[in-house]
């Protein structure tokens, strides 16, 4: 079966976009000393309605930054520029980026530095304001400097909950991975796609009691990963996973241990 790289959801075109894939320790993302290794991917989200075109997330940007070096490996030989030029369209042509949070592998080519000139950067305020809390070193207190600095200049809007940000793409903040944390309808009515970002980033994912280390509100992560998967179930909404480096399109159904994935016939 072909993975889906594009599709249609009412007047929206969805391109499936690709910033490569991380290896990691799995301690550093489940807590404890676990020596296994796991990877992810990277599939930033481009959007084309009417005469916007929003991006939702934005990888890890040029090269790994380099407070992860040495924690994690990235590995791509074409990088989410490539892919960008690949689905027709140039960094000049984005309108909007949707940041789903702070942390580095979301954020890159967003902010260090921005690479879209002609786009507005969307985050939540409560996404900044809890990075600044964060402790020195940490990859969401690395990105306050840009945002603050966007937010001055005015190439930065922060959010305070939930709004559209253009006709078919609305934001909805679901905290527990992070503080103000949002994921994205695309479409309107029960003709919509969802984008998970780190709320359900991967199929592993979809189990709703698997907690990962970095969640700064493990209850609330449980809690809205069930309520937003089943309402994606109910409405029969393809849902994007970020970090999945497989199938990452899919729908999702109810199972024994929460939601499984279901594969899209094209």
């Amino acid at each position: 079966m072909a993975k889906v790289e594009s599709f249609n959801v009412g007047s929206a075109r969805v391109h499936l976009l690709d910033d490569g894939v991380f290896v990691t320790d799995a301690g550093n993302l489940f807590g404890g000393s676990k020596k296994a290794r796991i990877k992810g991917a990277m599939h930033p989200v481009l959007v084309q309605t009417g005469e916007s075109l929003v991006l939702l997330d934005a990888g890890f940007g040029a090269e790994l930054p380099e407070i992860l070096v040495g924690r994690y490996e990235l590995k791509r030989e074409e990088d989410l520029m490539d892919h960008l030029r690949e689905a027709g369209y140039s960094a000049d042509d984005v309108t909007h980026v949707v940041l789903s949070h702070l942390d580095a592998d979301h954020v890159g080519w967003a902010l260090e530095p921005p690479s879209f000139p002609n786009a507005t950067i969307y985050v939540q305020r409560a996404a900044l304001e809890e990075a600044k809390e964060m402790p020195e070193g940490d990859g969401r207190r690395e990105a306050v400097p840009a945002v603050e600095k966007g937010a001055e200049e005015g190439w930065c809007e922060l959010l305070e909950g939930d709004g559209e940000i253009v006709p078919g793409v609305r934001v909805e903040v679901r905290s527990g991975h992070s503080e103000g944390h949002q994921v994205v309808w695309i479409g309107a009515g029960d003709d919509v796609a969802l984008y998970t970002a780190d709320l359900a980033p991967a199929k592993i994912w979809l189990n709703p009691d698997l907690i990962a280390g970095v969640d700064t509100d493990p209850d609330a992560a449980r809690r809205n990963r069930i309520e937003v998967l089943t309402e994606a179930e109910e409405k029969n909404a393809p849902v994007i996973l970020y970090h999945e480096p497989g199938e990452a399109v899919v729908r999702v159904k109810s199972s024994e241990k929460g939601f499984e994935a279901v594969t899209i016939e094209e």
